[in-house]
C-alpha cells in the first residue's frame, strides 16, 4: 500500500500548513459528511492526513472550514465536498464515492486518483 503522504507525520512538513482551504459550509451537508454532532469528524481527519477546524462565524447556519495538510489530500476533500454540494446527480454520486471512501479507510495514492480532478486527466 502506498500512502497518500510522505512517510514522516504530515503535520511535521512546513508546506502542508501553506494555502489553508477556507470556506464556508450549511450546516446540512456538515451533518452529512461530518456526522451528527461531528461523528465522524476525527476518521475523516486520521484517513486523509488532514486536520479540520470549524467557526462559526457571524452566521447561524453553517461554519467557516478551514483545512490543513497535504495538497493531494485538501484536494481530495475539496473535490469531495464540491461534487456533493453539485446539483449534478453525477457529480453527487461521485461525491458520495468519496465521501465513502474517506470513512472506510486511510487515502492512498491510488483512492485519490477517484477525484474528479484526476479522473479528467
Amino acid at each position: 500500500e502506498k500512502r497518500a503522504c510522505s512517510e514522516k507525520p504530515w503535520w511535521t512538513l512546513s508546506e502542508n500548513f501553506n494555502l489553508p482551504l477556507v470556506f464556508y459550509m450549511e450546516e446540512d451537508q456538515e451533518e452529512r459528511i461530518f456526522g451528527h454532532l461531528d461523528a465522524d469528524l476525527h476518521c475523516i481527519g486520521e484517513h486523509s492526513h488532514t486536520l479540520t477546524q470549524r467557526e462559526s462565524w457571524f452566521t447561524d447556519a453553517g461554519h467557516v472550514v478551514t483545512v490543513v495538510g497535504p495538497p493531494e489530500t485538501r484536494g481530495f476533500l475539496l473535490d469531495m465536498i464540491w461534487s456533493l454540494g453539485s446539483w449534478n446527480s453525477d457529480q453527487q454520486a461521485q461525491g458520495l464515492k468519496m465521501l465513502q471512501l474517506v470513512w472506510s479507510q486511510p487515502l492512498t495514492k491510488e483512492s485519490l486518483a477517484v477525484s474528479p480532478l484526476h479522473t479528467a486527466d
